[in-house]
């Protein structure tokens, strides 16, 4: 039987940090992916914000496609608010090609690659982790001290484990299709239970004269994404048919913890997503970092007990916990209001010329919380409004 010290599932960008940070302490690490190439199937936007590229560790490469310096707003009714920031606030790229070069720095740290080993089955003995790997006659066993869990939303190995699913899991589709954008510097967004109910809508500019068109939404988001490439606003932009289609789960909220005997999830399968955007690589980094350093230190102590692994349910919680927590409420409210509150929001917020300098100058997507916390005591009636809202979530049992 081959034995490590920290095994990872998943060679998504969670996985290949936690790996990559696992290796650079002295562990002798191994990822186990299902797919046979990393960054495949594609089932995000690929929106990282300036911070998500920093905590890569990643110099921008071939990757990288462009910058995006502003968002446009639509409300139900139509409203429409535009911020525009001289500074880059995110980059648009190739998520492909980002996986990729995060793996490759994970192997370069030390980390042993497997691709095509999925991971069928896990089971404690003797205080360390045996996994089954592999299909049929091709099927091994892996020991491991730690096991590290970033399968992604399903994470059915980390459910084997008592930890629990996310709070929410959202539908998301998206394709890629050949369109007229409004700014190729600038993200467009759509609001409103017509378009994405519980949610939103996107047109985010990607290579030359493509865009990646989608939405989220609390189901049946492929069926709502046909519709809304037939809306004016869009069909009227589109210049041919879709390109390349990507459709997933998108989880929100973390559940009450995240670690078990031998085992720690990171990323998606923990719930670590922005409740706010929906962005998961700024969060799932930030926390895979702090994972894969507490399992290379519990690993080569040669103590994996559930009680050890605290320290990384600690460290990322008071990282991000906070974050989390408020980005949770914001997007209950958010999806609360009904179409006529998103339309007077989106009037009010138009015409203060101050309110909009302010979110353009303190926008984080990867730390939204900063700008709510400055512009929601300036919001004057519209948040009486908003107050409602959380009000009526509140005695509902919504929040």
């Amino acid at each position: 039987m081959e034995r490590y010290d920290v095994a990872v599932i998943g060679a998504g960008p969670a996985g290949s940090m936690a790996a990559k940070k696992a290796a650079e302490a002295g562990a002798d690490v191994v990822i186990l992916e299902e797919h046979p190439r990393a960054g495949w199937p594609v089932q995000c936007a690929g929106l990282l914000g300036v911070r998500a590229m920093e905590v890569s560790e990643l110099s921008h490469g071939s990757f990288v496609i462009r910058p995006v310096r502003g968002a446009s707003v639509v409300s139900p009714g139509g409203f429409q608010i535009t911020f525009k920031s001289d500074e880059v606030k995110a980059w648009v790229v190739d998520r492909r090609l980002f996986d990729r070069a995060l793996l490759a720095e994970s192997a370069k740290s030390g980390a042993e690659v497997r691709m095509g080993y999925p991971v069928t089955d896990l089971v404690r003995e003797g205080g360390r982790s045996i996994l089954t790997v592999g299909r049929g006659a091709d099927r091994v066993k892996i020991e491991a001290e730690v096991v590290i869990s970033a399968e992604g939303v399903g994470a059915r190995i980390a459910r084997s484990t008592g930890i629990g699913p996310p709070r929410e899991i959202l539908s998301s589709a998206q394709v890629e299709v050949p369109f007229e954008a409004e700014d190729p510097e600038k993200v467009e967004v759509w609001l409103g239970k017509k378009v994405a109910p519980g949610f939103f809508a996107w047109a985010i500019p990607a290579q030359e004269g493509v865009a990646r068109v989608g939405l989220c939404c609390r189901e049946n988001a492929c069926e709502h994404l046909k519709s809304f490439l037939q809306s004016s606003p869009i069909r009227k932009r589109m210049k041919g048919g879709p390109l390349h289609l990507a459709m997933g789960g998108l989880p929100l909220g973390p559940p009450a913890f995240t670690v078990a005997e031998g085992f720690m999830a990171i990323g998606d399968a923990a719930g670590q997503v922005k409740p706010t955007s929906g962005g998961g690589i700024y969060p799932g980094l930030v926390c895979a970092k702090i994972s894969g350093e507490v399992a290379s230190a519990a690993a080569l102590e040669g103590d994996a007990s559930a009680a050890r692994l605290q320290e990384y349910e600690r460290r990322w919680r008071s990282a991000l916990g906070r974050e989390l927590r408020l980005g949770m409420v914001v997007h209950r409210m958010r999806a609360g209001m009904t179409d006529s509150e998103i339309d007077d929001l989106l009037s009010y917020l138009g015409d203060r010329e101050h309110l909009i300098r302010m979110i353009e100058t303190e926008g984080d997507i990867d730390r939204p919380s900063r700008v709510i916390r400055k512009v929601s005591p300036r919001i004057g009636l519209a948040g009486i409004r908003m107050a409602r809202t959380f009000l009526r979530l509140l005695l509902d049992g919504d929040l």
